[in-house]
């Protein structure tokens, strides 16, 4: 390898060391998007549907109607990183533990303050929702913050039965 090639590792390195980062800060929210063609408008309605079953049940802590909306084999993953990789056991656990844990006010202001950040149609029977909220659920807020802003990202697969959550992934907006 000659001098000239053998620094370009490193001189690239050291330029993207000491350029400008371009990234938004833990509370900016982005535009919302659509990220779907022309001829897949009926499934962004479809989209929409199932966002607002998904909020009624939640809002009301009906697991029953939370798990109808999921795969049998769906993978859950919260903030804490708390893992579930099917249904029942997943309702086990909002049953039991997480909603008992907290007043149902305290779904209903999580649905409140839901905010869509993005949807996008990987194919017609794909799809990636992202979500936020700001609630009082647990402990993880920042310093000087009375809400916990919390983001959900759900792939959505189309069934013959519509659409049902095949992943979950739950993060913080933590400093």
């Amino acid at each position: 390898m000659s001098l000239s090639k053998s620094l370009i590792l490193p001189a690239l390195l050291a330029s993207l060391c000491t350029s400008a980062a371009v990234s938004q800060e833990r509370r900016e929210v982005p535009d919302y998007r659509i990220t779907a063609t022309a001829e897949q408008t009926d499934r962004v309605a479809e989209l929409d549907r199932f966002f607002a079953a998904y909020s009624d049940a939640w809002a009301r802590q009906d697991t029953a109607a939370l798990m109808a909306l999921h795969s049998g084999d769906t993978e859950w993953i919260n903030a804490y990183a708390r893992m579930f990789q099917d249904r029942d056991t997943l309702g086990r656990f909002l049953e039991e533990r997480l909603f008992p844990q907290f007043p149902a006010a305290t779904s209903r202001m999580e649905v409140e303050n839901m905010t869509a950040v993005s949807t996008r149609l990987v194919t017609d029977d794909v799809a990636v929702l992202h979500l936020y909220t700001d609630g009082d659920r647990g402990m993880s807020r920042n310093d000087g913050e009375t809400l916990r802003r919390t983001h959900f990202h759900f792939v959505l697969h189309r069934t013959s039965d519509g659409w049902r959550v095949v992943h979950t992934a739950i993060m913080d907006a933590r400093n």
